[in-house]
């Protein structure tokens, strides 16, 4: 398959790597969108992430796509089956994870490879966050997933409040 393979620092390479095969728990994808963020520029001009990803590696973390295969012992998905997979997933066993404060986790599990043909999702986060897409939903869409899932935590711990109709907020913003 075609792939973009990070080297280095600015170094992002399209090659030909083989296609990827489902471990137990994992799926792969035939990836229909993918998008790039602020991480992924953070990334590329940094050659590297010192948690979640080591040069050479497959790039990009954000993707919408088709489930083309299954691993063993995988349940509640299909072959056919539109998902888009957040970009990591917690252990769910740590300090910050038994505190509920799952993006603290210290021993998180990454997505990385949306930018190929093919993506293989790692079994953590198959079985936690695995999503998938309404068929009302378009992929484009779709591969937003992660980008409003930050966007919507911010304001979570911020914790402002959407005033009700007809009042204004106690402090302006």
């Amino acid at each position: 398959m075609l792939a973009a393979v990070l080297h280095g620092q600015t170094d992002l390479r399209l090659e030909t790597v083989p296609d990827p095969i489902p471990q137990p728990g994992e799926v792969v994808i035939a990836v229909e969108v993918a998008t790039t963020c602020g991480t992924d520029l953070k990334v590329w001009r940094r050659g590297g992430h010192a948690k979640m990803l080591q040069p050479p590696t497959l790039f990009g973390h954000e993707a919408a796509g088709q489930i083309v295969a299954l691993g063993e012992g995988v349940e509640g998905w299909s072959i056919g089956d539109r998902v888009v997979a957040n970009n990591s997933a917690p252990c769910l066993s740590c300090f910050y994870c038994q505190r509920q404060e799952f993006s603290l986790c210290t021993d998180l599990t990454f997505n990385n490879g949306t930018f190929a043909q093919y993506q293989k999702i790692p079994a953590p986060i198959v079985t936690q966050n695995l999503l998938a897409i309404p068929d009302h939903l378009a992929s484009a869409t779709a591969s937003l997933t992660e980008p409003l899932a930050c966007v919507l935590h911010g304001i979570s711990r911020s914790g402002f409040q959407v005033p009700l109709q007809g009042q204004l907020p106690s402090k302006s913003l």
